[in-house]
């Protein structure tokens, strides 16, 4: 659509590229092999370049681009991924001179969440994302037709190809945007009624692979998909979190983060990630096993601070304690677990409990059968574990209060507690 490129392949050649102001690190490299096999993609070479500035034409320079020709020519290369952005002219004279297709770090994600979308609505915003990019890529890429000529009683000459392109994206942008606004009416809708209903929610949030929907999983006793690949889970899932107290909370997986996440994507997906925003707890969860959890934090709160969330309480969760015991040792005061084996899930259940609820009790009492008000109260409170409905219209409840509700009920209502 935009012009004639190379076709794609699958034998890869990786690029990390980096500039004076950042620095290559073995992380970057690991993640970015990370992206290309969740990709499905082979990849063959992996390098890394420095550079002082990028070039004005090609990004990496005559000389790399010398030494790339010659890889692709003795290891029969046919994709060229880049972790890093490219202008649309950067790109094309990459094209151009290497004879095969090359890929940005962008659109390597876009691919991936392309592959990953189940939901109609996970398909629509990774379809706005990558129409999204499209529409900065487009360059004029067409020899043999430069204008389309007016017709009869058309003065002048024709739109030129790329403004009837830029107009058919835009129209189906357009035609995205309307779909995906009418899936998110649906899903406001949805959280408007939990906030009727009081209901408090956690949300799941972390980098990508952190083990999140499988500690979903495990504490919702869901089966939600969960695979050791980057992003595995897109669309976001709602379950009722099981606890001991048997009061009504939501669990929230949503999607993984990641350093430098496209801008096209944190746009597309703002109404998945207002899910995060809405939340009344966040649990950020770490890989226990990840060497630079400080770079993962910064991202993980990057994003957080993008989407409008950086404010909301969080607990923090090592997962994963079962492949790094020693990370017990390392971080004392924070929750250490194994979605896989259950260590320590229990503790975490409490945690959420009391942050949510803060310590509870367990109460009796009995209302009258004029005694309605009292009653919607109760269950607008959400502290209703049993009602039991007597023949003579009374009933008799078995609530969970905190010590602050219990006196507000006895003082305000006069209504008699049991312990």
């Amino acid at each position: 659509m935009f012009f004639d490129r190379p076709s794609k392949g699958e034998r890869t050649i990786l690029l990390s590229v980096r500039f004076d102001t950042l620095s290559a690190t073995d992380h970057d490299l690991i993640e970015f092999s990370h992206l290309a096999d969740s990709a499905g993609l082979h990849v063959i070479k992996t390098q890394s370049v420095r550079r002082k500035a990028p070039h004005s034409a090609t990004c990496i320079g005559p000389g790399k681009v010398l030494e790339l020709q010659e890889a692709i020519r003795l290891e029969k290369l046919d994709l060229l991924v880049l972790d890093h952005e490219l202008s649309a002219s950067q790109q094309r004279k990459l094209e151009h001179e290497l004879k095969i297709r090359v890929m940005t770090r962008t659109e390597l994600i876009l691919h991936v969440f392309e592959d990953r979308a189940q939901t109609h609505e996970g398909k629509l915003q990774v379809e706005l994302a990558m129409l999204s990019h499209a529409q900065s890529r487009l360059v004029r890429g067409w020899t043999h037709l430069d204008r389309q000529r007016g017709g009869i009683g058309l003065r002048g000459v024709g739109e030129t190809q790329i403004s009837l392109d830029k107009r058919m994206l835009q129209k189906r942008v357009q035609v995205t945007q309307t779909r995906l606004k009418k899936v998110q009416q649906q899903r406001n809708r949805q959280r408007q009624q939990r906030t009727r209903n009081r209901v408090p929610t956690a949300a799941l949030v972390g980098y990508t692979n952190a083990g999140k929907s499988t500690l979903f999983n495990t504490l919702t006793r869901a089966d939600v998909y969960a695979d050791d690949r980057l992003f595995a889970t897109l669309d976001p899932t709602v379950r009722r979190l099981e606890n001991s107290a048997e009061l009504e909370i939501l669990l929230v997986d949503t999607v993984g983060f990641i350093r430098d996440l496209p801008l096209e994507l944190v746009a597309a997906f703002r109404s998945t990630l207002e899910e995060v925003t809405r939340a009344d707890l966040l649990l950020h969860v770490l890989d226990a096993t990840e060497p630079k959890l400080d770079e993962i934090c910064r991202a993980v709160n990057t994003t957080l601070e993008q989407i409008g969330a950086a404010a909301l309480p969080i607990i923090t969760v090592f997962n994963k304690i079962d492949l790094a015991p020693d990370i017990t040792l390392r971080r004392a005061d924070a929750n250490c677990v194994s979605a896989r084996n259950g260590t320590g899930i229990e503790e975490l259940r409490e945690q959420i409990l009391n942050r949510l609820y803060g310590l509870h009790h367990r109460y009796r009492t009995e209302l009258k059968p004029n005694d309605g008000k009292i009653r919607s109260l109760l269950y607008d409170m959400h502290v209703v574990e049993h009602e039991e409905i007597r023949g003579d219209g009374s009933s008799r409840f078995t609530l969970n209060l905190k010590a602050e509700q219990a006196n507000h009920l006895m003082e305000t209502y006069k209504l008699r507690l049991h312990g």
